[in-house]
């Protein structure tokens, strides 16, 4: 029950911001647009508050240990 309780609150938050947010263009796929973007901060906001995040520090290490092979053999 409280899952959907939860859903809702999200539900109606991005609808709240989805009416006072003007799309740059003002069609339907702008709309769509923008509902995605309001999504992704809503996850995003939800994962800080459950402590998925990371740091800036944290997400540059894990990007220079993804691409060191990368940087190696083409100098970038």
């Amino acid at each position: 029950m409280s899952n959907i309780i939860k859903e809702d609150i999200y539900l109606d938050k991005i609808s709240e911001l989805l009416r006072k947010a003007p799309t740059d263009d003002g069609t339907f796929l702008g709309s769509l647009y923008d509902l995605y973007v309001f999504i992704g901060i809503t996850k995003g906001v939800d994962d800080v508050r459950k402590e998925k995040g990371m740091t800036l520090h944290e997400s540059r290490e894990r990007m220079k240990k993804k691409y060191e092979s990368y940087n190696a053999r083409f100098g970038s």
